[in-house]
C-alpha cells in the first residue's frame, strides 16, 4: 500500500467511526455534518497529491487554543451535556491532527482519537447492525496498528520501511479478538450503561395512550415507531383466551379542568407470598404466560387479566389507581398468571368521573340504551352504536383544531381511539354507569419462529373499562379493523419480519441486557450440568464394575491364554532373532540401519571363524526371508536346522575366541 493510500485510510478511520452518531442522536447533526465535510476536504487534498493541511497551520493552532474555553461554554450553554461537549472536542481533535502530522509523526495519537470516537458511537448504539460497524472499524484499526508497529520496528533497526501484509494480519487479529471476546463475554463484570435502552426507550411526552393526562385542547401525536415495548410468550390455549393482547398501564378516571387525569391513591407495597405477587382475585379460566419488558419510568404495562406475578424483586401499587411500579432497572423477564375474569382484592370506592353532562348528551345516551338496566348490557349497546355510526381517524393530529368530546359525539363523529374511549365513558356517565379510559398497547404481532407476541410503540391504544358492580370489564368502541396490528402483511413479509425480530430479540436479551442475574443463572446451569454428567459417569462406572465382576472368570481365562501365547511366541523365536542373538553374543549388535551382511562383515574383522560359521545360517535366513516361495514347510525346516545348529555355533564361537 502506498503512503497516499495509507494516509487516506487513516483519514477514513475517524470519519467512519462517527457515522453511527447520526442514528443515535447523541450529539447534534450539524456538528457531525461539519466534521465530515472537513474530513472529506482533507481527503480530497491528500488524494490530489497535496498535504492534509486544509487550513493554515497558524489558524488551526489559534482555533485549538480558543477551543479550551469554548468547551466550557459548549457543556454549560450550547449542548448542556458534558458527554456531547466531550464528543465535539474529540471530533475537533480528529480534524486537527492531520494538519499536525505535517510537522511531526502522530499516527498513534490519531488512532487513539479514532478509537475515542468509536467508543462514543458504540456507547449510544443499541441496534444489532452496530455489529457490522464494529467489524469494519476493527479491521481498519488493526490494519493501522500493524502498519504503525511495523514502521516503528523498521525505524528502530535503521532500515527502510517495507509494506507488511497488513490486510491478512488484520483479518487474523480480528478473528482471534472476536473469538476471545465471545468466550469472555459471559464472564466479564456487568456494568450498566445509562445510554443503552435495550428493547425500548423511555415513553415520555403527550403520545396517544402514553401521556400522563388526556387533554383534547392540545394536539396529539402518534408514536409512529417500531420500538419494542414488550414480548409475551403464550401457548395455544392461553392465546385463544387472551389475544389480541392488551397491555394496560394507565387509567384516566376523572375529569378535571378540561382534561382526563389519573386519580391519586398513594403508593402501597405489594407483599409477596411464597414469591408470588397477587394483584387481583382470579375467576374463570386461568392460564400462564411469560413477559419481557422494560419498565417505563418504573411503571409496568401488564396484560389485561393479570392477577399474579413471579420472578420480580419488588412491586408497588400506585401512586395512581391501577398503576404498578418496580424499582428494578433494565429489561425484566418474569412469569404471569392470567384469568378471564378478575376482581379487586379489596372493596373499591367508585367515584363519578366528574364530567359535566349536557342535556343533549344525556338524551343521546338514554336513546341508545332504551329500557336496559344492567351496566354491562348498557355498555354493550353503546359500544355497538358507536361502531356503527362513527368513523375512525388513525392520525391523532386530525382534526387539526381542538375538538371536545361533546363535539365528537354530537357533530363530528370522527376521531382516533382516545375520542372513542372518552366518548363511550361520557355516554355511560350520562346513564350512571361507572367507566374509565384505559391506556396502553393493543394487538401484537405473533412471531411463529420464537413463538411470542411483540408489542411496539406504534401499537399504542386506548379503550374503555366499565364497572359492573363487582369487577371492571373491557369494552372497545374503536372499529376492530382499524385497531393497531389489524393490517395483515403478506406471508413472505411476515416471515422476514419474524426472522428479523427473532435476531433482534437474541441481541437484546443475550447481549444488550445480559446482566448479573443471567451470569448467575448461566453458571448455575453449568454447575448443574457438570453435576448431572458426573452422576451419569458414576452410574456407568458402577454398572461396568458389576458387569466386570460377573465376567471375572472368563476374563481371567482369556488373560492366562494370552500370557501363554505370548510366552510361546517368545520361545519360538524367528530366524532373524536367532541370528541377532548369535551376533550379539559375539559383540556385534544389529542396528536398524544395518543388514545381516553388514553385521557379518563387521564380525569378520573381529572373529573370522565365527563369521564363517554364521555365513551359512545367514544364507538360510535370506532364502527364507526373500524367497518367492514362502512355504511354511521350508521355513519350519530352516528353523529346525538352525535350532539344531545353535549348540554347534556356540562351540564354534567359543573356539574362535580361544
Amino acid at each position: 500500500m502506498s503512503s497516499k493510500a495509507r494516509e487516506l485510510e487513516a483519514l477514513a478511520l475517524p470519519t467512519f467511526a462517527a457515522v453511527p452518531l447520526y442514528l443515535t442522536a447523541a450529539i447534534g447533526v450539524l456538528p457531525l455534518i461539519f466534521f465530515h465535510v472537513v474530513m472529506l476536504g482533507i481527503a480530497v487534498r491528500v488524494a490530489s497529491g497535496r498535504g492534509p493541511d486544509l487550513f493554515p497551520a497558524r489558524l488551526m493552532r489559534w482555533i485549538a487554543v480558543a477551543y479550551v474555553p469554548f468547551y466550557v461554554v459548549d457543556a454549560a450553554v450550547l449542548s448542556r451535556s458534558a458527554i456531547a461537549a466531550s464528543t465535539h472536542l474529540v471530533l475537533f481533535i480528529a480534524a486537527y491532527q492531520p494538519s499536525e502530522s505535517v510537522l511531526r509523526q502522530n499516527h498513534a495519537q490519531r488512532m487513539l482519537t479514532a478509537a475515542l470516537i468509536a467508543v462514543a458511537s458504540l456507547a449510544t448504539s443499541t441496534h444489532i447492525t452496530v455489529v457490522l460497524f464494529v467489524i469494519g472499524f476493527a479491521f481498519l484499526m488493526f490494519r493501522q496498528l500493524v502498519f504503525a508497529s511495523h514502521a516503528e520496528t523498521m525505524r528502530s533497526l535503521g532500515r527502510t520501511y517495507e509494506d507488511a501484509p497488513s490486510g491478512r494480519a488484520a483479518l487474523f487479529y480480528l478473528t482471534g479478538a472476536t473469538l476471545i471476546g465471545a468466550l469472555l463475554f459471559p464472564l466479564l463484570p456487568r456494568v450498566r450503561n445509562p445510554f443503552m435502552q435495550g428493547i425500548t426507550g423511555s415513553l415520555p411526552g403527550a403520545t396517544t395512550a402514553l401521556s400522563e393526562t388526556i387533554d383534547f385542547r392540545e394536539p396529539r401525536v402518534t408514536p409512529g415507531d417500531a420500538t419494542v415495548v414488550a414480548r409475551i410468550w403464550m401457548n395455544e390455549r392461553t392465546a385463544a383466551l387472551f389475544t389480541p393482547v392488551r397491555l394496560r398501564g394507565t387509567l384516566y378516571d376523572h375529569w378535571d379542568g378540561g382534561e382526563w387525569i389519573q386519580s391519586f391513591r398513594g403508593l402501597r407495597e405489594v407483599v409477596p407470598h411464597g414469591g408470588v405477587y397477587q394483584v387481583e382475585k382470579p375467576g374463570g379460566e386461568v392460564r400462564d404466560a411469560v413477559i419481557q419488558l422494560r419498565p417505563q419510568q418504573g411503571r409496568l404495562y401488564l396484560p389485561s387479566g393479570t392477577f399474579a406475578m413471579t420472578g420480580i424483586n419488588s412491586l408497588y401499587e400506585g401512586p395512581t389507581r391501577g398503576a404498578y411500579y418496580t424499582y428494578q432497572n433494565g429489561t425484566l423477564n418474569f412469569d404471569l398468571r392470567l384469568a378471564t375474569e378478575t376482581a379487586p382484592l379489596r372493596p373499591q370506592r367508585i367515584r363519578p368521573t366528574g364530567y359535566p353532562i349536557r342535556p343533549e348528551i344525556a338524551a343521546l345516551a338514554h336513546g341508545i340504551i332504551g329500557n336496559e338496566q344492567r351496566p354491562e348490557r348498557r355498555a354493550r349497546l353503546i359500544e355497538q352504536w358507536m361502531l356503527r355510526n362513527f368513523r375512525y381517524v388513525p392520525n391523532p393530529a386530525t382534526p387539526d383544531h381542538p375538538m371536545t368530546v361533546d363535539d365528537f359525539l354530537l357533530h363530528v363523529r370522527a376521531g382516533h381511539c382516545e375520542y372513542f374511549a372518552a366518548g363511550m365513558v361520557v355516554l355511560l356517565t350520562a346513564v350512571d354507569v361507572p367507566a374509565r379510559i384505559a391506556g396502553g398497547f393493543y394487538g401484537g404481532r405473533y412471531n411463529p419462529l420464537a413463538r411470542y407476541y411483540t408489542l411496539r410503540r406504534e401499537d399504542a391504544h386506548a379503550w374503555t373499562e366499565v364497572w359492573d358492580g363487582a369487577r371492571w370489564q373491557t369494552f372497545d368502541s374503536t372499529p376492530p379493523s382499524l385497531r393497531p396490528g389489524s393490517d395483515a402483511p403478506s406471508a413472505l413479509r411476515a416471515y422476514f419480519a419474524a426472522l428479523a425480530d427473532s435476531v433482534t430479540y437474541v441481541w437484546d436479551r443475550y447481549v444488550l441486557t445480559f446482566g448479573l442475574s443471567d451470569q448467575i443463572a448461566l453458571f448455575s446451569d453449568l454447575f448443574t450440568w457438570i453435576r448431572d454428567a458426573a452422576a451419569v459417569v458414576r452410574l456407568h462406572a458402577m454398572t461396568a464394575t458389576e458387569s466386570a465382576s460377573s465376567l471375572a472368570l472368563p476374563l481371567t481365562a482369556l488373560a492366562l491364554l494370552a500370557l501363554a501365547t505370548t510366552l510361546l511366541l517368545r520361545r519360538r523365536r524367528g530366524v532373524f532373532d536367532l541370528l541377532a542373538r548369535a551376533l550379539a553374543e559375539r559383540g556385534v549388535a544389529i542396528t536398524p540401519s544395518m543388514t545381516v551382511e553388514d553385521a557379518l562383515r563387521e564380525l569378520r574383522t573381529r572373529d573370522k571363524a565365527s563369521a564363517d560359521a554364521l555365513t551359512p545360517l545367514a544364507a538360510l535366513y535370506e532364502q527364507a526371508k526373500f524367497s518367492r516361495d514362502p512355504a511354511r514347510v521350508r521355513r519350519r525346516d530352516f528353523r529346525r536346522r538352525l535350532e539344531a545348529d545353535e549348540e554347534r555355533l556356540r562351540r564354534a564361537g567359543a573356539a574362535g575366541s580361544a
